[in-house]
């Protein structure tokens, strides 16, 4: 049962990773973050769901954008990944409780918060 609820929490983790770098991209401009479909910021084209998987788009599009062939920065896969195995760090040691739910979402709020800062001052 941990193997199949830790792949679960990890999964979960890379999911909310995507959503943490539309978080991280769009509000500091002051964009919505729960309106306007994602798209390249280079060509500014439309990004398929397909090719929004955590992780694994990354990879197969070799870290490129599907139309315009711009890289895509790094940072994406990598806040998926580190979201993913917080989560799956918290699980480990909370089990499924009140506590790993609560711990989850702080961390990933002060990833947001860390990477705005980080970005900001670059």
């Amino acid at each position: 049962m941990g193997i199949y609820y830790g792949t679960i929490i990890f999964i979960v983790g890379l999911l909310i990773g995507s959503f943490l770098n539309v978080c991280i991209y769009r509000i500091p401009r002051h964009e919505s973050i729960a309106f306007g479909a994602s798209h390249c910021t280079n060509c500014g084209k439309r990004i398929k769901w397909y090719d929004l998987i955590p992780v694994i788009s990354f990879i197969i599009l070799g870290g490129k954008c599907r139309s315009c062939k711009e890289k895509i920065s790094i940072q994406y896969p990598l806040i998926e990944a580190l979201n993913a195995t917080i989560y799956l760090c918290i699980y480990v040691f909370f089990k499924l409780s009140i506590i790993t739910l609560l711990l989850s979402t702080i961390s990933s709020i002060l990833i947001v918060m860390l990477m705005i800062k980080l970005l900001k001052k670059g």
